[in-house]
């Protein structure tokens, strides 16, 4: 079965966590006693050597509870137990009576735990009883006939027992109380994440609406300041499509309603045989196909643009070169209307660039000023640098300063100044936007007494770009 739930997987890792380090607690110490077990068995022969050699030497009368005897005895079995490092060591004699080292107390629970086994012991026998923490070695000794046994017994510090005790049960306990405290933390925690999950779904069925409000300045609260930045501009970009989709159908509607407006007069002109007007006609409907072209060119543009963030190729360009270019070119529209035009030019604008996306918005800044200025009006171009960027300043005379909203929105799509009838497409200030945000720069406009002032701010060289993943 899948587990979806981030709590769910985080309880699951902690117990199998938990499972995997008490397993390894358990085979790591078994493993430790048994190679301590294969260790004092193989240390046996040994012992049993060293004890016949130091028992071989005692003459001992029958009778062991001869003082003199006691006494011999008590002596070897201090050496012994510094030789074998024994905690305890004593001499069991035929008739069950105990003779230990000098000073020696033996606990009772001890002797109870080889009660049982003083009986038929083989040489080199290995006892073990890890409930007790006693491993004990009971040989028969040469002592009374051979009837005799010595009992060596070792009380580790360390027994499996005893760690299952002391170390094991504690690490549970420890680890189920992490369990209880940190488990209702972490769904505290995963709270904020579930009713994020859900303005995301509502967000993603069509609520655009759906914001977070952050509660803490951890990681879920930057989560959610980033969705709600994220729900922003889907809105402000979903609203600026919808709006953009209208004034699209409302310019495509404008020329098509004069076109057929001028068909149908042709159509009417023809049957009156008069046919001056039905030339006037199609003439009109010449230009209005013409004006659509221009529309439906300037649309394509400014899409391909918003597709492809990416400038193209680059190269150098003179930006005091384009504007003398593009003066010279309007000059048929500059004296029809009589514009008086004012260039002052600085000698080092080249920039790095598109080369046809920065002439595209310059041309379209001219045309901007060029049909908005009256006749008789003034037109004043200026180019000017610094030493990392590259500014041409157009001003156009006109009639009003232009209102603070009308400032903002100048550059948006289809936007045009209330209560103008001027002809146009809406579309080339938006461009002339989109271009300079391409190239890292700036496009402004600012009152003046006398007219609009326009200035397009491009960087010298154009910082590197991180390329779309395809």
């Amino acid at each position: 079965m899948e587990v979806k739930s981030i709590s769910a997987k985080l309880a699951t890792t902690f117990i199998l966590i938990l499972t995997l380090s008490l397993t390894t607690y358990v085979i790591l110490f078994v493993t430790v006693h048994r190679d301590t077990e294969r260790f004092i068995l193989r240390s046996i022969p040994m012992i049993s050597t060293l004890l016949e050699t130091k028992f071989a030497r005692l003459n001992v009368v029958p009778h062991a509870e001869h003082a003199e005897n006691q006494k011999d005895i008590s002596s070897v079995l201090k050496d012994l137990q510094k030789i074998l490092q024994a905690d305890y060591l004593w001499v069991i004699t035929p008739n069950d009576a105990i003779i230990t080292s000098p000073k020696t107390v033996i606990p009772k629970h001890t002797l109870f735990a080889l009660k049982r086994v003083k009986e038929n012991i083989q040489a080199g026998h290995f006892y073990s009883q890890e409930t007790e923490e006693l491993q004990a070695l009971i040989f028969p000794i040469s002592l009374w006939n051979g009837k005799g046994k010595i009992v060596i017994v070792q009380q580790p510090s360390w027994s499996l027992h005893k760690i299952l005790i002391d170390c094991l049960f504690p690490t549970v306990i420890t680890g189920l109380l992490i369990g209880i405290i940190v488990l209702p933390l972490i769904k505290r925690t995963l709270r904020p994440l579930k009713e994020l999950e859900t303005k995301v779904i509502n967000f993603a069925t069509g609520d655009l609406s759906e914001r977070i409000t952050p509660v803490h300045d951890d990681e879920v609260g930057r989560l959610s300041r980033t969705f709600n930045i994220m729900a922003d501009n889907l809105e402000q970009m979903t609203r600026f499509r919808h709006e953009l989709t209208a004034n699209i159908s409302h310019e495509l509607r404008s020329p098509l309603t004069r076109i057929q407006m001028s068909e149908e007069l042709a159509h009417l002109s023809c049957k009156q045989h008069n046919y001056d007007n039905v030339i006037t006609h199609l003439n009109s409907i010449r230009n209005e196909v013409e004006e659509l072209d221009r529309l439906v060119e300037e649309i394509l543009k400014l899409s391909k643009m918003d597709v492809n963030s990416q400038i193209g190729e680059i190269g150098a360009c003179d930006l005091t070169d384009t504007m003398q270019r593009l003066l010279r070119r309007n000059s048929p529209i500059i004296e029809r209307k009589n514009i008086s035009v004012q260039a002052t030019y600085s000698h080092d604008c080249v920039i790095t660039c598109n080369y046809p996306m920065v002439k595209l918005a310059l041309s379209n800044l001219m045309a901007n000023a060029l049909k908005f200025s009256p006749e008789n009006g003034t037109i004043r171009i200026t180019t000017f640098s610094n030493v990392e960027t590259v500014s041409v300043e157009i001003f156009n005379s006109f009639y009003r300063t232009l209102t603070p909203s009308e400032l903002i929105s100048i550059f948006e799509p289809f936007s045009r100044a209330e209560g103008e009838n001027i002809p146009g497409t809406g579309l080339g200030l938006a461009l002339v936007s989109k271009v300079t945000d391409q190239h890292q720069g700036t496009v402004t406009a600012k009152n003046r007494s006398d007219g609009i002032l326009f200035r397009l701010t491009l960087p010298r060289a154009l910082a590197e770009q991180e390329k779309p993943k395809r």
